[in-house]
């Protein structure tokens, strides 16, 4: 349960004893039994929750954003010597972070907020302390309790949707804590002899193309020890930065996710990429496995196949160029292991129109006006190894349909689909067409 972490003042000072109350009768198992929950359930777990509150409770938030901000903002300087003088930026950072957690909440965002790290790297660059900046987020974790118990108390019972939403406040605090944190020691290493600049120099120089003996040592320089590792690209869709090697601080979110456990991975910008560095382990896989769910709509992610520390970069960083090529719509993280050859041979093509048999051409246009029926038998016979009645199952029609478009198809455009060459060429075909390789 996150109540351990709330705060235990209320905004007199008072001690708040209903946490104490519920983690006591939470830990008893009859009450369990009798709440219906399964021991170790969160309270609000099970709960089904009140939509119209919660509406209400974010709707209250987003119209006091400057009054909360204001009153944290002041018991951060009463509580912080050292904001003293900053309260016009601490005001608007707190602001910041209000408007994210209703962004997150409402959810219409799944990254971080760069401007949130960001700021933690200007803390640094200010000369203040990491003790200060991760207290002031203790304190704006207590002065959202205080609001929110003070404003809202009907909903802060039992099952009120007042606490529910404290749960995922408590969450995502955790969750920024972590990058800011990050992101401000990080700084502060900067600071000192320019480390940065002297990472991505020694990761551009891997990319360029070193021996297997200097790709070793360098890499075990720069904090990898594992014996296998892989590769990230990321990339922008749309309106990208005009020069991501001038602007990385819109690359921090996906850096600060990708690092996992708070290490420091290698990475620089590559070829208009942002390619990352990650040892093949437990710690990297995790966090791959999050990060579609905490990708911006707007990044694409390829990774390269595991690779030996010892070999040159140069395989992983084509494989997840190609990988990254192959992402976007729904598959925005697209693993090089996981492509066919198919998929890996359409991704390196150029086809031109006068390239394609003019037959094929004719039964991919006809295929649209038969409401791609022709194309879906395509894929069936080519997965069921051109077997009909496997085909049949797979799109769940009549063995005879089968048999009905393979002679529609034989008879429009003379083309033999129970031939593995031509299932072999269509599914080339189309596989260019996803990957954008031919239109």
């Amino acid at each position: 349960m996150k109540f351990h972490n709330a705060p235990l003042l209320g905004p007199s000072g008072e001690v708040c004893h209903t946490i104490s109350r519920w983690n006591t009768a939470l830990s008893n198992p009859a009450f369990k039994r009798k709440e219906g929950m399964a021991v170790g359930t969160k309270l609000w777990g099970d709960t089904q929750m009140n939509m119209v509150s919660r509406h209400q409770l974010l709707g209250a938030i987003a119209d006091n954003v400057t009054e909360i901000s204001r009153e944290i903002t002041k018991t951060t300087v009463g509580t912080i010597p050292a904001y003293a003088g900053f309260e016009g930026e601490l005001q608007g950072t707190i602001s910041i972070v209000i408007d994210t957690f209703l962004q997150h909440a409402q959810g219409t965002r799944k990254d971080l907020n760069p401007e949130l790290i960001a700021n933690a790297r200007r803390r640094a660059h200010q000369g203040f302390d990491g003790g200060a900046m991760t207290q002031s987020w203790r304190v704006v974790n207590r002065g959202m309790w205080n609001w929110l118990t003070t404003q809202c108390p009907v909903d802060f019972d039992a099952r009120g949707d007042g606490l529910v939403l404290w749960n995922d406040f408590l969450d995502l605090s955790e969750r920024y804590v972590g990058a800011v944190t990050d992101a401000f020691f990080e700084a502060q290493s900067e600071l000192k002899a320019g480390e940065l600049v002297s990472r991505r120099s020694a990761m551009d120089a891997l990319l360029e193309g070193r021996s297997p003996d200097q790709t070793s040592k360098t890499l075990h320089a720069l904090g990898i020890r594992s014996d296998r590792i892989f590769l990230a690209a990321c990339s922008f869709t749309g309106q990208n930065p005009a020069n991501l090697a001038e602007s990385p601080f819109v690359l921090e979110p996906v850096l600060r996710d990708l690092q996992a456990h708070r290490r420091r991975l290698p990475w620089t910008v590559f070829r208009g990429m942002l390619i990352v560095c990650l040892p093949d382990d437990m710690h990297s896989r995790e966090s791959l496995k999050q990060l579609p769910d905490r990708l911006s709509q707007a990044m694409n992610v390829g990774i390269s196949r595991p690779s030996p520390a010892t070999f040159s970069l140069d395989t992983p960083l084509r494989q997840a160029t190609l990988a990254l090529l192959g992402a976007g719509g729904a598959e925005r993280v697209v693993d090089f292991d996981s492509l066919s050859l198919v998929q890996i041979a359409a991704l390196q093509a150029d086809l031109q129109p006068g390239d394609v048999p003019p037959k094929i051409e004719a039964f991919l246009a006809q295929d649209v006006k038969m409401n791609h029926e022709w194309v879906e038998t395509a894929r069936a016979l080519t997965k069921s190894q051109g077997n009909v009645a496997q085909a049949a199952q797979k799109l769940h029609v009549h063995t005879n349909t089968i048999y009905y478009r393979i002679a529609a198809v034989r008879e429009f455009c003379d083309l033999d689909l129970r031939s593995l060459n031509l299932l072999a060429d269509i599914q080339f075909l189309l596989a260019c067409k996803d990957f954008g390789t031919y239109h």
